[in-house]
């Protein structure tokens, strides 16, 4: 059973996600899609593919679990992945450094809902 920690993690998991889905969403048009997967590889905490009609990012239970403040960095990560795919095939390159960053202002609260029109 989960603790209500964990709960409490998850539930603000998705609602960072649909957060992440409305200001930085891929310019692809596909939406992003995470999962809490419990065995992934032992290689990783977390990934992301590209699939036909969205972007799926596979985060590690424990982390989402028990490591909120590692979890937000790994979110923020892995969705510089899915935004910068068309330009960068998934490296680490300069267009995943920018996507990371702007993930991250989301997350960490520095960019809102209301900040939308001020990007125009």
């Amino acid at each position: 059973m989960k603790s209500r920690h964990s709960q409490a993690n998850r539930k603000t998991l998705r609602e960072t996600v649909k957060l992440l889905n409305l200001l930085a969403s891929p310019s692809d048009g596909r939406q992003v899609k995470v999962r809490v997967i419990r065995k992934l590889p032992e290689d990783r905490i977390g990934d992301c593919s590209q699939r036909k009609d969205h972007y799926l990012i596979r985060l590690d239970a424990k982390v989402v679990d028990e490591q909120p403040d590692s979890l937000w960095l790994l979110l923020a990560h892995e969705w510089g992945h899915a935004l910068a795919w068309e330009n960068c095939t998934h490296s680490h390159g300069e267009a995943w450094g920018m996507a990371l960053a702007r993930a991250w202002r989301i997350i960490s609260g520095e960019l809102s809902p209301g900040d939308l029109n001020d990007m125009d």
